[in-house]
């Protein structure tokens, strides 16, 4: 499949020659904390590829959009997951389409500004393990916001956020909003073992105000039901693309003593391509008559995030003393895999919600 973008031809997630180069070698000075990824986002927008498939798939190029997430996964997560923040972003603005949301996924498109998904708490309270980070008190024509975001990645002064907030009579309401508005307050950028410089920290809201305009939906469970398979499969996606680019660096190291991983090579080289030839299935069904149940995405997501745990480590333990210098890339690889388990929806969450979902 190959879709032609602004003269950028994307076949199957291959993105141009150039860009992929620019996009692996910033990798260790991202992982130092030497710059941060929001260069990696605009030039994607360059390459006219962060609205694909937004929203729910409309144009059936999701599959490409997942693909293009795992290529930047194998060669810089710190890219992938800020590209997959703000895709999502762009994601809930067009399944809304107010005349707000359209000028705002519009400016997303371009790269003109960042998007941050601060919906992680959003997802927990639909699945019965948390709530709302966010009060939202009536005000006029629309509503005033307070409260404690505890992470959020993208977070710069100028970035577009979509979030959720409940109002003292239970009401559940999706929203979005510019940081620069007045009573937001952006934390230091978090000091991480990996993806420092994904501009990831927490945020709190004080009194922030949002108009109608900027209510993205009052149905928030038919709204978390249409993002869903979205948010999910794009996820497994950088998982999948991760953990490619470990094992594909492993293979070449089997031999002498090594040939003692052989065996848990194969293995996980066929769970690999069981869980990547799936991610593609789903993110063609997205938006079909066969869109992926909940518990499927569920799945798909858990195995994924173990596979390329198991990738990573695998990686490390066959490539002798460089996989424990930091400034290498299977070091860098193995820290950034660490952060997928703890991603939202944690490994918890998801053995939870699938223990729950019986």
């Amino acid at each position: 499949m190959t879709t032609e973008l602004d003269g950028i031809a994307v076949s199957a997630g291959s993105l141009a020659p150039d860009v992929v180069d620019q996009i692996a070698s910033s990798a260790m000075s991202l992982d130092q904390g030497e710059r941060d990824t929001r260069a990696n986002v605009e030039l994607l927008a360059r390459s006219g590829v962060l609205g694909l498939g937004a929203p729910h798939n409309h144009d059936r190029t999701l599959p490409t959009m997942a693909a293009v997430i795992a290529e930047l996964a194998g060669h810089c997560l710190s890219t992938a997951f800020s590209v997959w923040a703000h895709r999502m972003t762009i994601e809930y603005l067009t399944e809304a389409a107010t005349p707000w949301s359209c000028g705002a996924s519009a400016n997303l498109i371009g790269g003109d500004a960042l998007g941050v998904t601060g919906m992680a708490s959003a997802f927990k309270d639909a699945a019965g393990c948390g709530t709302l980070d966010l009060a939202a008190t009536p005000a006029g024509d629309g509503y005033r916001l307070t409260g404690t975001l505890r992470w959020a990645s993208n977070l710069y002064s100028d970035s577009v956020m979509v979030t959720a907030a409940q109002t003292g009579t239970g009401e559940k309401l999706v929203v979005a909003l510019p940081l620069a508005a007045n009573g937001v307050t952006i934390g230091n950028h978090f000091d991480l073992l990996a993806l420092g410089s994904t501009a990831s920290s927490f945020l709190k809201l004080d009194d922030v105000y949002v108009g109608e305009d900027q209510i993205l939906s009052r149905d928030i469970d038919a709204f978390l039901t249409e993002v869903r398979p979205t948010f999910l499969v794009l996820q497994s996606a950088m998982c999948v693309g991760l953990a490619r680019r470990c094992l594909d660096e492993v293979e070449p190291s089997l031999a002498g003593v090594n040939t003692a991983f052989a065996v848990e090579f194969d293995s996980l080289s066929a769970d690999l391509a069981g869980i990547e030839t799936q991610v593609t299935s789903f993110a063609a069904a997205v938006g079909g008559p066969t869109t992926p149940a909940k518990r499927d995405l569920l799945t798909l997501r858990l195995a994924a995030a173990d596979v390329v745990s198991a990738a990573a480590a695998l990686e490390i333990r066959t490539a002798g003393g460089k996989g424990y210098a930091r400034r290498t890339d299977a070091s860098r690889r193995f820290r950034e895999a660490a952060f997928i388990p703890v991603q939202s929806p944690s490994e918890a969450q998801l053995r939870w919600e699938l223990r729950s979902d019986r």
